[in-house]
């Protein structure tokens, strides 16, 4: 390519640079880094993550929480899009335990784009029973309708793993997640497992790795409810930038300007 060519390329590259502001950059959260799929909410603009994944960062210095909801974000996991998190009403102190932990996990999560990980163990309170439940599972200070005693199950398998057991006991039961590692040696430890974080997975729309890759930064775009790819061109793609000559070039001239003369 020709000098005069490629000093005219460079002369546009600052306004085309413009085009990616920085309102999007990775910004800090107490020891969280946050980036896309999530956003700082009062600090970012909504389309540099996906809607319900805004943090809200605690002046406080408590953990933030996860779009004004009950969960408390402890750590992100890029790599394999993972966050690690409790639930604000289990993790408050309670003078009975049978009352902080009568709660079915499975039906707390309002987000369809966020799952329990299957990476978790599953903490069960089980009463009413209609048949005496298996001797591992220990009695709890605490009753049922009619009086029935309620018994506490720790179950090392994954999510579901337990159900067939307990459903031959024929137990009302409530399901807490929490991390392995996990150990049930007296009831008096329940209330203390619940309160323990447990693994959290998402899955959104777009490959944001890809987009960066391609020099790209990741959007979203609300009324099209799609992911964006934010261009140095200032045109925003639906998954990576295209790179032609004129780019590809760029770095060879940054890393040898010699290469002109």
């Amino acid at each position: 390519m020709h000098a005069a060519a490629v000093l005219a390329l460079l002369v546009l590259l600052p306004p085309l640079a413009a085009a990616q502001d920085a309102n999007c950059a990775p910004a800090s959260c107490g020891n969280l880094s946050i980036m896309y799929p999530f956003w700082l909410r009062g600090r970012q603009p909504s389309y540099c993550g996906y809607p319900s994944f805004g943090i809200d960062c605690d002046p406080a210095g408590s953990a933030p929480l996860l779009n004004d909801s009950y969960l408390r974000v402890l750590d992100i996991h890029y790599g394999n899009s993972s966050l690690v998190v409790f639930h604000t009403s289990l993790a408050e102190d309670h003078t009975s335990s049978c009352r902080a932990t009568k709660f079915n996990m499975s039906a707390a999560i309002p987000l369809s784009v966020l799952a329990i990980s299957r990476a978790n163990w599953e903490l069960f309170l089980c009463g009413n029973c209609a048949r005496r439940p298996p001797a591992e599972w220990l009695p709890m200070n605490c009753t049922g309708s009619g009086g029935a005693p309620w018994f506490v199950y720790l179950s090392h398998d994954e999510p579901g793993g337990a159900d067939q057991e307990i459903a031959s006991a024929e137990c009302q039961y409530s399901a807490v997640p929490v991390m392995p590692g996990s150990e049930l040696r007296a009831p008096g430890d329940y209330a203390g497992l619940v309160r323990r974080r447990f693994l959290l997975e998402w899955k959104v729309p777009g490959d944001c790795a890809a987009c960066d890759a391609s020099g790209g930064q990741c959007r979203f775009d609300a009324g099209e409810n799609a992911f964006r790819c934010l261009c140095p061109d200032g045109s925003s793609q639906p998954a990576t930038c295209a790179r032609g000559e004129f780019t590809d070039l760029i770095p060879q001239f940054r890393t040898n300007p010699l290469w002109l003369a």
